[in-house]
């Protein structure tokens, strides 16, 4: 009895220490995941979250730090299922709240921020993150009264919070309170000379009062502690213009143009300054700058014009005209411009019917009251003389009023712009941020050699693969990849080197008909796509249902494919490529001319062999994933987008780790215009180590915001 009580105490001891060691191991998986968020390794963070949730889904705190992670990769949509989930898990999170609001406003969902900052503020009234936000949200609505009322809770409880005084500032702007505001800043720069922010709100404030000198004393100082924003240099560019410093002015131009090279419009207001001066060369060289970064800007296409008339350049100076006519049809002044070039080209006729149709336009202006360019003009001439205290007209740069054309433009509400990020190619910090093409994922093949890749999602498992490689036959192991190493340098030198060991295994009959198929993947890698299939027909006389090798051979005909097209874009013939591996020589006229005058033809010499393959792989082995998802690659390529989406599904339903088929998938209904599917499909990708999956989530809902 007392070994009994003995042995069932060691036993609970070992179990405590058993989970007391797994307890250990989460939370250590969860500090260097926390770490890796600390140093903005989002992607990494995100692989060492998902390992603790694989463990233990139960758990709260690791999908609030995944969430995190998502967030910062700007996947919204992914950050936000994994916040609910972790509020599900624990309800009393309170920070999940603050970041769950914040992901709302993000979404441009700024009632439903206001509703969780709400609910987390009923388990802390008093919680500050939560308050300055749900005041942001009701700023975004317009409701400054209301924003201004959580403010006032946050500084109730400490004066000297900056952001609730900066927030609170605005608010008071928008209510037209600029004394109040004007006292929030001034409490912020007292709180914090070294930072910028108070001093330039303040100085905001000061320009909209005309309060021009105290506006660039305070500008002075914020680059002063700021030197490298190029947006406070544009600003207090403005700001001096207002008090008549054209030199000045010109120099803050100059170096925002230093900081940013590609700031249009640093050049085009610098352009419109030294038209004024009579810089008239440099001028146009400036306007020729905006419209290489920016082709659309047709109230610079328009200044270049008039500065062309200026130079002697009229045939150039009416093709400017031309296109800002086409655009701004009852713009009167373009016409008189256009006309005065076409009379010095002689061309009388065309001068006549320029200048009849501005005074027409200019007529029926009149009779409106509204303004044509030329009262504009004559108006701007008079401002000239008039007392300085008046401000100069401006333009906001988002001001596209082609009456404006000769304005300087300020930055929209007097802000500063964002800088442009330069990525290095890592998948370290804001990868969303990284140029890449959006293209499908390629297919899976089987090869001996992959080539590196930035994907840090585990390498897959194929039980038959395993099993080929039991066998030892070659000193490389085989692998299924979607990234083939190419074959250059020395690498085909390797390569080939390979392929004449086992043809002379071949020869020799040392080796039976798995050499057929080691060397027909060593044909693939070298291109020799004949020799390729022909090694596997030769395996598949033997073995007809060796799925490895009807796999491969699907992979190898896709590639010619690749190849026939790539020769196609090129104008040339595509010889010794046939689709069936046998000797024949597929002439143009065979081939390409069929591609080129019927689609269906195109589909059928090109991909029918490879789905009879990825057919019959299918049916010997349903639980091959590869072959369904490179199936619904070629369903995708031949614009059948639902079966393509089916058997990418079914890819995951196999493995739900597989992060290319989820990538596939995404892309796929979002071309269908399925966007919340897509995305989420994105999101799980890029959950799953698929880094370019943040890049085109990023650049999707941009476009959607531009539309």
């Amino acid at each position: 009895m007392i070994k009994n009580k003995r042995l069932t105490i060691i036993l609970l001891l070992f179990v405590s220490v058993f989970y007391s060691t797994a307890q250990i191991n989460t939370d250590r998986m969860l500090a260097i995941g926390r770490n890796a968020l600390y140093f903005e390794d989002y992607i990494l963070a995100i692989q060492y979250f998902n390992k603790i949730i694989r463990v233990k889904p139960y758990l709260s705190k690791p999908y609030y730090f995944r969430s995190i992670a998502k967030y910062s990769l700007d996947d919204y949509k992914g950050a936000e299922e994994d916040i609910k989930k972790a509020l599900d898990i624990n309800p009393f999170l309170v920070n999940a709240y603050n970041l769950y609001g914040i992901i709302k406003q993000k979404e441009r969902d700024a009632e439903g921020a206001i509703k969780v900052y709400s609910e987390g503020l009923k388990i802390e009234g008093e919680n500050i993150n939560l308050l300055i936000n749900r005041g942001n949200s009701k700023m975004s609505l317009k409701r400054y009264k209301e924003a201004i009322e959580d403010y006032n809770k946050v500084l109730k409880s400490d004066p000297n919070i900056v952001s609730a005084l900066l927030n609170r500032g605005m608010a008071f702007v928008n209510e037209s309170d600029t004394a109040a505001a004007i006292a929030d800043f001034s409490h912020v720069i007292k709180i914090n000379p070294y930072m910028p922010d108070g001093f330039a709100s303040r100085g905001i404030i000061y320009y909209q009062r005309n309060e021009f000198e105290k506006a660039l004393a305070d500008y002075n100082k914020v680059i002063d502690l700021k030197p490298d924003e190029p947006g406070f240099y544009m600003n207090r560019g403005v700001i001096r213009y207002q008090l008549d410093d054209l030199q000045g002015t010109l120099d803050d131009f100059d170096k925002v143009i230093e900081i940013n090279p590609k700031n249009t419009m640093a050049y085009a207001n610098r352009g419109i300054l030294r038209a004024q001066v009579g810089d008239y060369n440099r001028a146009v060289e400036d306007f020729s700058r905006v419209l290489a970064l920016d082709p659309t800007d047709l109230l610079t296409l328009y200044n270049r014009g008039l500065l062309y008339n200026q130079i002697g350049e009229y045939n150039l100076a009416v093709k400017d005209f031309n296109i800002v006519a086409d655009n701004y049809p009852d713009f009167g002044s373009v016409y008189y411009a256009r006309g005065m070039a076409k009379q010095k080209l002689n061309d009388l006729k065309g001068y006549t019917e320029d200048y009849n149709t501005a005074m027409k336009l200019e007529s029926d202006k009149r009779n409106q009251s509204s303004k044509d360019a030329l009262a504009a003009k004559k108006q701007d001439s008079k401002n000239h003389g008039e007392d300085n205290t008046q401000p100069k007209a401006t333009r906001k740069k988002s001001d596209k009023d082609i009456h404006n054309y000769d304005k300087i433009a300020v930055l929209d509400d007097f802000g500063s712009e964002d800088a442009e990020e330069e990525i290095p190619e890592t998948i370290r910090g804001k990868v969303q941020n990284r140029n890449i093409i959006i293209d499908l994922e390629p297919v899976f093949g089987l090869s001996f050699y992959t080539a590196d890749s930035l994907t840090v999602h585990t390498r897959y498992f194929e039980p038959s693969v395993e099993e080929f490689n039991h066998k030892e036959l070659c000193s490389t192991s085989l692998k299924i990849t979607n990234r083939e190493a190419e074959a250059e340098g020395y690498k085909a030198l390797a390569y080939f080197n390979k392929i004449k060991e086992f043809t002379d295994k071949i020869e020799k009959e040392s080796c039976g008909y798995e050499c057929y198929f080691v060397r027909g993947v060593l044909y693939g890698l070298v291109m020799n796509y004949n020799n390729a299939i022909m090694d596997y027909d030769a395996v598949l006389k033997k073995k007809p249902d060796d799925i490895l090798t009807l796999f491969n051979r699907a992979y190898v005909r896709y590639k010619m494919v690749e190849v026939i097209r790539t020769i196609e874009r090129e104008n040339t013939s595509p010889q010794q490529i046939n689709l069936k591996g046998s000797s024949t020589i597929v002439a143009k006229g065979d081939l390409t001319s069929s591609i080129i005058q019927d689609e269906k033809v195109e589909q059928i010499l090109d991909y029918r062999y490879i789905i009879d393959d990825l057919d019959i792989v299918i049916s010997l082995d349903e639980t091959f994933e590869f072959a369904w998802y490179n199936r619904g690659i070629i369903k995708a390529i031949l614009k059948d987008y639902e079966s393509a989406i089916s058997d990418f599904s079914r890819a995951i339903e196999i493995n739900p780790d597989f992060a290319e088929a989820y990538f596939n998938r995404g892309l796929t209904k979002l071309y269908l215009k399925q966007e919340d599917e897509g995305i989420k499909d994105l999101s799980k990708s890029g959950e799953l180590g698929m880094v370019k999956a943040y890049s085109v989530i990023k650049r999707y809902r941009a476009r959607n915001k531009s539309d």
